[in-house]
């Protein structure tokens, strides 16, 4: 093991146990105290005797370690620092369907789980402990225990549950489902399946290999993993039928139940396959074949990893279903006792099925009517947000490649040279490996670079081909001339390299540690270590394989193989051209979002400009999904009032998903025209709800924030006073809409009070800035933020059965409120006319409402007054799901019906 990573573990296994002691965070005295700890400890093996360094050192040899340079341990307390800081919030917005509010679903974590933890405590201990500080570990424990409580209890006599978890790309899903796995087999699930994403073996190694770590402890060498440190029982070592490299067959799982018993094994079974017709096939018929009467009364536990993938129905005709999303619901009704749990970061196609389906012999179609989570992402993790929300510091642009690699081509097309842009994101990553050879990475993590410019196998392997060229240059001119006085005028490679090093990295890092110089001499040393691969469906050449005992540096040129599910490590250069009209499959290709702790200044995306605003849209359509949840979850609404209409592309460059997964869906044009419209709540929380009090915060939040940056005006009399800030940054706006929660939200009626999903739209491509009004009235005296006094707004407030509805919420005189003064009485009645006058900022009008006849307790509102003649708009296309279909057709039989009333 390198002397940095040695270190850094062994610094590392002291601050988890301080963590664990203590039981809460650590802060960054504890850290440093930590740090100069292990430095004077150093310090003294140098002069003691050899037998004490082995034995404090072992495995590690003391005659190995070299001393850190002060760079390298300014590295190893900003990895620290970065390990121990991270944020993550479980997840809290369970969507329940009807039947599960009526079920047990505390079975476990109330009954159950106490002293039922052999799995997940040993997955606990001997990986994610290693791997993560201790709240990550215990949010990943929180979200796994409200998903297993949520599926089906062994112990019952028969049930069926369908859910479907939500994450992030390349976001730990993985790391999600191998913990509920562990869990489940505490328990008491028997037969536990994992479809591996796609149709491709080097996926489902690549799980395979995974959950050998995480739960099985063992793979075809023999113990690894979980049984690594300790002597797990051969009798606790769940059952195979899948091995590193071979998927199932028949021949195979049989040799390995040969002579265990299906009824008494007391270990669980589990298999990783593909989503294969051939193989799901098989694996039903050799269970109905060999266990049929056996396993009814097990439970039976599936997880889908992309589930949008493949299993969904595709054909239009329920009773002859697409095949593999027949044999899943075959699988499924094997056992009396299943629970099928669908993980993606994409869900558009799986809530796009069609929530009434079901066929006499298959069942129910695959429909998450059971629960849908979405899980939150840690503050770490580089998404879609964080990368295109930047402003140039992941992104390169591409817009050389025409006269390359035209984005329209054959299979066959003639390929005779490469973009410069993408030489020089090959440099970018070359001298990502020096550095972090200087950082103390390199010897025991991977370094890898993603190439992905074509879906044709034989162009991929042209692109390797001149890659390779390339490569092979750069190494030999660094070897050759690298530590030679007049390097420089050796070759055109170190001018360009030390070009790339400027553009690439100081300039967007100008407090970068290291020198050109140290980078060069850092690139001579290990510029021999990196290879180049291919991913594709030629087996005939060489495989990529990252092997912990044996890190790499890798480029990998690939396409489909590389586009869904498959993970590359220590990925820091993406370079993409080929596009797609989809938005999941778009997203899915997207292997750069991820972790990249210790080296996510050097990380860089390449990409068009087309595909960089194709990644904005998406990005926004995805938060806006998230919202919908969040909000649903809130109001306890259920996956089938899931009323769920996404915005498609304003261009009809994109579109959701595929044609054949929308089968269920329609679509809908509508005008999203806010100018010189006023949008107000027209329902309300319950003032004793706990979102009614996250919203008064929401309002005090804002106050607090523009009250310290920009002078307030009082307007109106000193016993009804009013508060207007003027020229505020939308940024304010932004962020308080997203943290208040507004009833009804989700609710289908573009010309309602509050459209939220397109005013939002609306705030986020504004760029001008807004008024803000504190509006005051004769109700109780009210301080929202220390020196701002008003009283508060007596309404008129109906109660309904779970919300409040308010006939109107601001006064007629309101919107004039941010008018030059001489104008304000003339425009008091006038709401069109305050709306239109020229050049009034937009107004962002809040609200604390005295519901005097109900104890006379506060409720936070909110409207926006959008400024404008009301002319002004654009035709917005949506495509809505199964549900919103529904939803339209009741509304529109309503209104015909009392029209026919009124008639």
């Amino acid at each position: 093991m390198h002397s940095y990573n040695w270190t850094l573990e062994k610094i590392r296994e002291k601050l988890r146990e301080r963590e664990k002691n203590q039981g809460n965070k650590l802060k960054e005295n504890d850290i440093n105290e930590e740090v100069v700890k292990f430095k004077k400890i150093l310090e003294v093996l140098k002069d003691s005797d050899e037998s004490l360094c082995e034995h404090f050192f072992s495995p590690f040899k003391y005659k190995d370690y070299k001393d850190l340079t002060h760079k390298q341990w300014s590295s190893l307390g900003k990895t620290l620092e970065s390990d121990f800081d991270i944020e993550w919030v479980p997840g809290g917005h369970i969507i329940v369907g009807p039947d599960q509010k009526d079920r047990n679903t505390t079975w476990w974590t109330d009954e159950v789980k106490p002293g039922k933890d052999f799995y997940w405590l040993q997955y606990k201990e001997y990986i994610l402990l290693k791997e993560f500080n201790l709240n990550i570990v215990n949010t990943i424990e929180a979200d796994v225990d409200r998903i297993l409580n949520n599926i089906g209890n062994p112990k019952d006599d028969k049930f069926e549950r369908y859910g479907m978890v939500v994450g992030h790309v390349q976001s730990g899903k993985t790391g999600n489902y191998a913990s509920l796995i562990c869990k489940a087999a505490d328990a008491g699930y028997k037969f536990i399946v994992i479809f591996s994403g796609t149709n491709i073996n080097n996926l489902r190694n690549q799980t395979q290999a995974r959950i050998n770590n995480t739960f099985v402890g063992k793979n075809d060498n023999g113990i690894c993993g979980v049984s690594n440190g300790r002597k797990r029982h051969l009798g606790d070592i769940p059952l195979r039928l899948t091995t590193d490299f071979k998927d199932f067959d028949k021949r195979t799982a049989q040799t390995a139940m040969a002579g265990v018993n299906f009824e008494t094994i007391s270990v669980p079974i589990i298999l990783v396959v593909k989503k294969n017709a051939t193989i799901l096939r098989n694996l039903s018929n050799w269970l109905t074949e060999q266990y049929r009467d056996v396993i009814v009364d097990h439970s039976m536990l599936i997880i889908d990893d992309e589930s949008d993938y493949a299993s969904v129905n595709t054909k239009k005709d329920e009773e002859d279903p697409a095949t593999i999303n027949g044999l899943i619901r075959n699988l499924l009704g094997l056992f009396n006792k299943s629970a099928y749990v669908a993980y993606t970061a994409t869900p558009f196609a799986n809530i796009y099925i069609d929530y009434e389906s079901e066929e006499p012999v298959l069942g129910k179609d695959l429909f998450p009517r059971d629960f849908i989570f979405p899980i939150n992402a840690p503050d770490n993790y580089i998404g879609a947000s964080k990368i295109f929300g930047n402003k140039g510091n992941f992104l390169a642009n591409i817009d050389d490649h025409q006269d390359t690699i035209p984005l329209k081509h054959k299979k066959d097309y003639e390929l005779t040279g490469l973009p410069e842009s993408l030489y020089d994101a090959i440099r970018v990553f070359l001298l990502n490996v020096a550095i972090r050879n200087l950082r103390g990475h390199n010897l025991d993590n991977h370094n890898s670079m993603l190439v992905h410019v074509t879906l044709y196998t034989m162009i991929h392997m042209r692109v390797h081909n001149l890659i390779e060229e390339y490569l092979n240059e750069i190494k030999s001119t660094v070897v050759s001339f690298a530590k030679l006085p007049n390097y420089s005028s050796q070759s055109k490679h170190f001018k360009e390299l030390e070009e790339t090093f400027k553009v690439r990295h100081l300039e967007v890092n100008i407090n970068f540690e290291y020198s050109w110089h140290e980078v060069l001499d850092s690139l001579f040393e290990c510029i021999e270590t990196v290879k180049i691969r291919q991913v594709h469906s030629n087996k005939k050449v060489p495989q990529l394989d990252y092997k912990d005992s044996d890190p790499v540096n890798v480029i990998v040129v690939g396409g489909l193989s590389l586009s869904r599910g498959f993970t590359l490590e220590g990925l820091s250069v993406s370079y993409f051209i080929r596009g797609t009209k989809l938005y999941d499959t778009l997203m899915q290709m997207a292997r750069w979002f991820g972790y990249r702790d210790g080296y996510e200044d050097l990380c860089r995306v390449y990409l068009t400009l087309d595909l960089q605003d194709h990644f904005k849209h998406i990005q926004k359509v995805i938060t806006d999904l998230f919202e919908s949840f969040e909000i649903m979850a809130n109001e306890g609404k259920t996956p089938y009032d899931f009323g769920l209409y996404v915005i498609e592309h304003p261009d009809n460059v994109l579109q959701v998903t595929a044609k054949n997964k929308m089968r269920s869906t329609s679509q809908m044009f509508t005008k999203m025209n806010l100018n010189g419209h006023l949008k107000e709540m027209g329902w309300l929380h319950d003032n004793k709800n706990e979102r009614n009090l996250t919203n008064i915060l929401a309002i005090k939040e804002i106050l607090s924030q523009i009250d310290n940056e920009y002078k307030s005006t009082k307007i109106g009399t000193q016993e009804q006073k009013s508060y207007l800030w003027r020229n505020v940054e939308k940024r304010y706006i932004k962020t308080f809409m997203n943290s208040f929660n507004v009833f009804g939200a989700t609710e289908f009626n573009f010309n309602s009070k509050m459209p939220l999903a397109f005013m939002k739209e609306f705030v986020r491509t504004y760029d001008g800035y807004w008024d803000v009004c504190l509006f005051g009235g004769k109700g109780q005296g009210y301080e929202p933020i220390k020196g701002l006094k008003i009283q508060s707004e007596q309404r008129k407030i109906i109660s309904k059965e779970s919300f409040r509805e308010i006939p109107q919420l601001s006064a007629v005189n309101s919107e004039a409120i941010n008018l030059p003064e001489v104008d304000r009485k003339k425009f008091s009645k006038d709401r069109k006319g305050a709306r239109a006058y020229e050049n009034r900022n937009h107004l962002l009008m809040l609200h604390f409402l005295d519901d005097y006849k109900h104890n006379g307790e506060i409720i936070a509102a909110y409207g926006i007054s959008f400024s404008g003649n009301g002319t002004e708009g654009r035709s917005t296309k949506i495509r809505m799901n199964k549900v919103m279909i529904d939803e339209i057709n009741k509304l529109k039989n309503r209104e015909l019906e009392e029209l026919q009333d009124e008639e």
